[in-house]
């Protein structure tokens, strides 16, 4: 689990409980590779304290444990999101296999005042963009760069999509989030690991 360095608000509406896995049947997905876990953490990069932001489900009964959190206006943060199974023991951290298989597989953020590839919007209080990519230079999103600008409220929905190749075909090309932008996520190939939202607050510097 990331360690607690202030209180975010984090609010989870979904979680697909298997990665790269079939996710419509989560009771016969390997342990090894069940989803219980999704955290953030935001590193202030002109210094200060990290603010982190959990959701958690070890027991995969829909009872989550969720934190509350907020973030500061008018600053810029190293944005890491991390995938992990509590319900092993010990607890497994997935993020190592993503990263492993970064080619077919790509994090997209949308929401409510959000900017980003995947929305085409320009007048969010939040701004992300992608601060990694795989082996083909193509963006993965386990680790991005996050603009905060005025104090307000915003909703940004977290999505890791596995995009295995289709017929010895690779599927990861570019422009997949410009491609969500515009028609939507269902018009993306693969299959989707995991979907979270979550309500933040900014807040102004005091």
């Amino acid at each position: 689990m990331l360690p607690h360095a202030r209180p975010i608000t984090l609010v989870l509406t979904t979680l697909f409980a298997a990665a790269c896995a079939d996710t419509t049947h989560p009771s016969e997905v390997n342990a090894e590779e069940l989803i219980t876990t999704v955290a953030l953490l935001a590193h202030p990069v002109d210094g200060g304290a990290d603010v982190t932001a959990t959701w958690a489900d070890p027991e995969s009964d829909g009872s989550p444990v969720v934190d509350v959190l907020l973030l500061n206006a008018n600053t810029t943060y190293e944005l890491t999101v991390a995938f992990l199974n509590e319900a092993a023991d010990p607890s497994v951290d997935q993020t190592p296999e993503i990263e492993a298989e970064s080619d077919q597989h790509q994090l997209f953020f949308t929401g409510g005042s959000v900017n980003s590839p995947a929305t085409g919007s320009t007048d969010g209080i939040l701004t992300l963009s992608y601060a990694d990519a795989d082996v083909n230079g193509l963006p993965v999103g386990l680790k991005d760069t996050l603009e905060v600008g005025k104090a307000g409220d915003a909703s940004l929905q977290v999505v890791l999509r596995h995009l295995p190749p289709e017929g010895g075909v690779p599927v990861k090309v570019e422009g997949l989030a410009e491609q969500l932008a515009a028609s939507g996520l269902a018009s993306l190939p693969g299959e989707t690991d995991a979907q979270v939202e979550f309500a933040v607050t900014v807040e102004a510097a005091r």
